[in-house]
């Protein structure tokens, strides 16, 4: 019934153990699993705010950002690797694979998730985003309403 299984990684304690869970449900459904993880892109205001004095409005040179994206791209590279080989060292008979997205996590999670037709995406209640809600986080929140499948939210 549950054959691939998608797991949103982003380096925080919740999505670890969302990690887990997801190998746990491979392990006992003989799943595959596909890791996947999120930059979200830079975001720089073309022009300042009307409110914002024109003397305050910062300059950031473009290598500046590509640097930044280069560093972004890497850092999630890693978590996915070092997530990666977590999985196999706890499951070595599930297998693993890892992808990195960029653009919107929730958009880019349900869109992974219908275009690999997944039957379950495992995530954390919430990451490692700056802005908290009550309940859930506002990317799990998003994924739970929109995913074609069921959504597994992890404590």
């Amino acid at each position: 019934m549950i054959k691939k299984i998608l797991v949103a990684i982003d380096g925080s304690e919740q999505a670890e153990r969302a990690l887990l869970w997801g190998l746990e449900l491979a392990e006992r459904f003989n799943s595959k699993v596909l890791l996947v993880s999120v930059a979200e892109p830079v975001v720089v205001p073309l022009a300042p705010s009307v409110t914002m004095n024109p003397m305050q409005a910062a300059v950031i040179p473009p290598d500046a950002i590509d640097s930044h994206k280069r560093e972004l791209k890497a850092r999630h590279m890693q978590v996915l690797s070092d997530s990666c080989e977590r999985a196999k060292m706890n499951k070595p008979n599930v297998y693993v694979e890892i992808r990195l997205e960029v653009g919107s996590p929730a958009n880019k999670i349900i869109e992974a998730a219908r275009e690999g037709n997944f039957d379950i995406i495992v995530m954390g209640n919430r990451g490692l985003g700056g802005i908290k809600q009550l309940l859930l986080g506002s990317v799990s929140k998003k994924v739970a309403d929109e995913a074609h499948c069921p959504v597994l939210i992890v404590k």
